[in-house]
């Protein structure tokens, strides 16, 4: 367990980063298999949408830059608390994107 807020937030982060690529990574992999770029997903959002939002978020988000601005945020920023929940949040979600893909193609063999 990260001895501090900074370091738990780094170790979010990191986490959430490496599940949005994998799950990039995954989803291009099933629509290429399957021919299913514009089918519907989850949320009303086809299987290309719901790539380029995790694409934008890896921008946005996830980038070199915030990852190092997290690096040399002040430990007792009260931001921090704010950022973790945010980014715990985000990886939840991408547990429920990861769970819907699991069930779309169980159902599609």
């Amino acid at each position: 367990m990260p001895a501090t807020k900074k370091e738990q937030l780094l170790e979010r982060f990191d986490l959430a980063r490496s599940h949005n690529a994998e799950l990039i990574s995954e989803i291009r992999e099933f629509v290429s298999v399957n021919k299913a770029s514009d089918t519907p997903f989850m949320e009303g959002y086809t299987f290309n949408s719901v790539i380029r939002t995790l694409e934008e978020e890896r921008d946005l988000v996830f980038n070199d830059a915030n990852r190092a601005a997290v690096t040399h945020a002040d430990e007792n920023a009260s931001e921090l608390d704010y950022l973790i929940d945010k980014i715990e949040g985000q990886i939840n979600h991408y547990a429920e994107i990861k769970m819907g893909l699991n069930i779309f193609f169980k159902s599609t063999n």
